[in-house]
């Protein structure tokens, strides 16, 4: 029997992030330090193109509390996430849709000593109890899994009453940077990549109580095109800090968001 458009999609997307995947993930110690680092905003020496949601995001993470409660790390990726979160006393279960980007991970977890449940499923068919986790994060794996139908039931149902789960995702209202983002994505068919908006976001967390989405970076998009250029991206976000303030409702043409639901 031929596959149907959803498997066919998962199985391009699959490869696609098996052949990202290939040869990454430096089985170096994340320490809390050089973790912090990794996710430092771009105008910082070493920053991240992501860093302000994903700082966003970690901050969150430490306010709500980790230490002894069950977090899934989801679309995990290559485990960065994973080991920290276990570092700080989760107890880390992840999952990916990719193969190759799972044995990277449990790779990650066994070099830094951790125990951690890693499995390769895809976000429609979780292998997890129901209520089985008080927190998830997910980074940059929204605008992948959110077309796939079942998704957000299948989160509602692995997490407990009242849980917390945080998005770091891109925002899709700047007619000019959705421009640039087209043109830039003509070549990651296969991909999955999925421009979020308001409307989109809210229509597959509605079964959730509680949606926050926090918008960030609206001059700071520029970070691609002058990378390293340190002063000048920190002015850029000095300036979004005060226009933002000043005109909120600029925040609707920011690139970024944060996501935050609870069950």
């Amino acid at each position: 029997m031929a596959d149907g458009p959803t498997e066919r999609a998962l199985r391009e997307e699959r490869a696609f992030h098996d052949e990202r995947y290939a040869g990454h993930a430096p089985l170096r110690m994340d320490t809390r330090l050089t973790f912090r680092d990794s996710i430092a905003p771009p105008f910082l020496p070493g920053g991240s193109p992501r860093g302000v949601t994903q700082l966003r995001a970690y901050e969150l993470l430490l306010r709500e509390g980790i230490e002894g409660k069950q977090v899934l790390d989801y679309a995990c990726g290559l485990g960065k996430w994973s080991v920290h979160l276990a570092q700080l006393g989760g107890r880390v279960s992840g999952f990916d849709l990719s193969g190759v980007a799972i044995e990277h991970a449990r790779n990650r977890a066994e070099h830094n000593g951790l125990q951690i449940r890693f499995d390769q499923a895809n976000a429609a068919e979780l292998p997890y109890e129901d209520g089985e986790f008080d927190v998830v994060v997910g980074v940059a794996a929204l605008h992948h899994v959110i077309k796939y139908p079942g998704t957000a039931d299948e989160l509602l149902r692995v997490l407990r009453p009242g849980g917390l789960v945080v998005f770091t995702e891109n925002w899709g209202h700047n007619p000019l940077l959705e421009l640039g983002r087209r043109l830039s994505m003509l070549e990651l068919e296969g991909a999955g990549d999925v421009i979020l908006t308001e409307a989109a976001i809210r229509e597959w967390a509605s079964g959730f109580s509680r949606v926050e989405i926090e918008p960030y970076s609206l001059l700071l998009m520029a970070k691609r095109a002058f990378r390293r250029r340190y002063r000048l991206l920190s002015a850029l976000h000095s300036l979004d800090e005060e226009l933002l303030t000043l005109v909120p409702a600029l925040r609707r043409y920011c690139g970024e968001c944060v996501i935050v639901l609870r069950r």
